[in-house]
């Protein structure tokens, strides 16, 4: 038998000693409480390393963690600790006790100040609630039609310029306010303006505020308490809707007011229809709703360009005039079908027969989320328009179920009132950015939440030392304009005219160019910025003709370059999916073909 072969003895390696882990300065002094005086007497000179994610940086110091850890265990490393402990405790009470002085003048305007002062006036409410489409708003005109003085306060431009048209068009003089415009109209007793520029100073005989139910909007619900609780009127009507009724009865009977209660019923039905697989199912009538100035331009591109349906596009970006000119093309016939974001949602009179949701989901500021119940009744309400259509119908884009689930269900009732910064206390001697700071971190509470002010931080940031160029009044005026924080160019600009400002010369003319959508669209919200400054030095700019010719500009290039935004792979040409949020299609991405391009 043959012997087995010898096995070879298998060599094992020696085991590799442990790698010893190193840490940079921050990480000493952010995860161990360190300060660099402490790295200073206790540690050695670091190791030096270069940075590998960045070459042209300064080196890395760093010091093995097994010796901060040792350091950190002798009795003359924890003494010197404990002082600075000690010492950083002292610190952070003495913070703590300047914050609470800070907030004890914040807290002199709270909601019970606002109560209390509200209770002096001497007011009669009209509460009319109901869905969209039930009459609310109108019935509010009328009584606002029949008043010598009196002020719409809504929550757009838009709906302050339907309101002064419909007015004026019946005969009843108006003039309009906004944060943008002023037109004065001889000899007219009633305003029509955007919430935030109530003159609280001024008595009427009938104030109509439409929306009401934005009072727990975070944003902007601090000009809706403003104005309810401080609005100087005889007969005051709100408009919301049915989830904010309880909460009124419950604030008016804290003020102490006597109101009466109008029920609103929706004036044509509701109905789900299904869905639909494509655009290709467009009828007359059809508004479809997305989320995104993109996802708008796109739809309408494809419709016109695949299907040759002409469309009506609205979206937030879009000025008030070219805004007003595409939804007179569709009422009017001249395009059949409309495309609009949810600013379409807001009270704006159009004859809808459906409503098509292409979208479910929407970027809030913060994340993509699914609509909620308040958000699909308040779109889907615009559908089936009374007097024109005997019912409306919603459907959706696609195969979601969440539209056919939360339509027509009742909303969450509202149970928080926003309270607005109170501009009393800049004059308090207290610096604005700790003011600011501390506002925006408000106490807990079940019913109460506090203006939204990280956009005003933000602009207090960008201004940097030209703020000390300025009185409080002065910083706080700019940081109050409404700028996009998001848009570094309106920022620059806005700058500019701060700058102007301080220095008290000639504010800069708009900079922006004429050539594209994106360049107009920037060149009005310009043109915005600069009434807004302008209004801060006390001079009312009329800057009427330039924005026609803008608009006018805005609605051209709507009409011939449309069909650029189609929402189609820039490489096979394929159309993509509805939301899709790449320019070439997957197949063409899977296949390498875009590499080629």
């Amino acid at each position: 038998a043959a012997m087995p072969a010898r096995q070879r003895k298998k060599k094992t390696a020696e085991p590799k000693p442990p790698k010893e882990k190193l840490i940079t300065r921050s990480t000493i002094m952010s995860d161990y409480g360190w300060t660099a005086t402490l790295i200073k007497k206790y540690l050695p000179p670091p190791q030096l390393k270069t940075n590998p994610n960045y070459h042209t940086a300064a080196p890395m110091q760093l010091w093995p963690e097994s010796l901060v850890l040792e350091t950190m265990m002798t009795p003359e490393f924890q003494t010197d600790f404990l002082k600075l402990q000690d010492s950083r405790n002292v610190q952070k009470q003495r913070e703590e006790e300047k914050k609470q002085r800070v907030r004890d003048v914040l807290m002199q305007y709270d909601l019970n100040a606002l109560i209390l002062k509200a209770r002096t006036l001497d007011r009669h409410f009209v509460l009319h609630y109901g869905p969209t489409n039930s009459g609310k708003t109108y019935q509010s005109i009328e009584a606002l039609k029949k008043a010598r003085s009196g002020v719409y306060l809504g929550p757009l431009r838009l709906l302050a310029l339907e309101v002064f048209d419909t007015l004026n068009d019946a005969g009843v003089a108006c003039s309009l306010l906004t944060g943008e415009e002023s037109i004065e109209v001889p000899s007219a007793g009633i305003t029509a303006s955007t919430i935030e520029m109530l003159n609280t100073n001024r008595r009427y005989d009938v104030a109509v505020i439409d929306e009401a139910q934005l009072i727990a909007d975070r944003d902007r619900g601090g000009a809706w308490t403003k104005a309810i609780l401080a609005v100087n009127a005889k007969e005051v009507h709100l408009c919301f809707a049915p989830e904010a009724l309880d909460f009124y009865k419950l604030l008016l009977h804290d003020c102490e007011t006597d109101y009466e209660v109008v029920e609103h019923k929706r004036l044509t039905p509701l109905v789900y229809s299904g869905s639909i697989k494509a655009l290709s199912c467009v009828s007359p009538g059809d508004c479809f709703v997305c989320f995104s100035r993109r996802t708008a331009l796109n739809i309408s591109a494809t419709l016109e360009k695949k299907y040759h349906v002409k469309a009506s596009v609205i979206y937030g970006a879009l000025p008030p005039a070219s805004r007003r000119e595409e939804i007179r093309k569709f009422a009017s016939g001249q395009t059949s079908v409309v495309v609009a974001t949810d600013a379409i949602g807001m009270g704006v009179s159009l004859p809808i027969k459906r409503i098509i949701f292409c979208e479910t989901t929407k970027f809030d500021g913060i994340e993509r989320r699914p609509l909620t119940t308040g958000e699909v009744n308040q779109i889907a309400g615009r559908a089936g328009r009374y007097g024109k259509f005997d019912k409306g119908e919603v459907l959706v884009v696609g195969s979601s179920t969440l539209i056919q689930e939360k339509l027509n269900q009742p909303t969450p009732p509202i149970s928080k009132i926003v309270i607005p910064f109170p501009n009393e206390v800049i004059e308090s001697g207290i610096k604005l950015s700790r003011l600011l700071s501390v506002w925006q971190e408000p106490p807990e509470s079940q019913v109460i939440a506090y203006e939204d002010v990280s956009e005003p931080l933000e602009l207090l940031k960008a201004l940097g030392p030209l703020a000390k160029q300025m009185t409080p009044e002065q910083v706080f005026n700019c940081i109050r304009c409404p700028v996009d924080t998001q848009n570094a160019a309106l920022v620059n600009y806005w700058y500019f005219c701060c700058a102007a400002y301080a220095k008290g010369t000639s504010m800069p003319f708009p900079v922006a160019g004429t050539d594209t959508l994106e360049d107009c669209e920037l060149r009005y919200k310009q043109f915005d910025v600069l009434h807004q400054m302008m209004r801060r030095c006390g001079v009312e700019l009329d800057t009427s003709e330039a924005r026609k010719t803008l608009c006018k500009q805005i609605n051209k290039l709507l009409k011939e370059k449309r069909k650029n935004y189609g929402n189609e792979c820039r490489i096979c040409g394929e159309e993509l999916p509805l939301g899709y949020r790449y320019s070439i299609c997957k197949d063409c991405y899977e296949s390498g073909r875009f590499m080629r391009y």
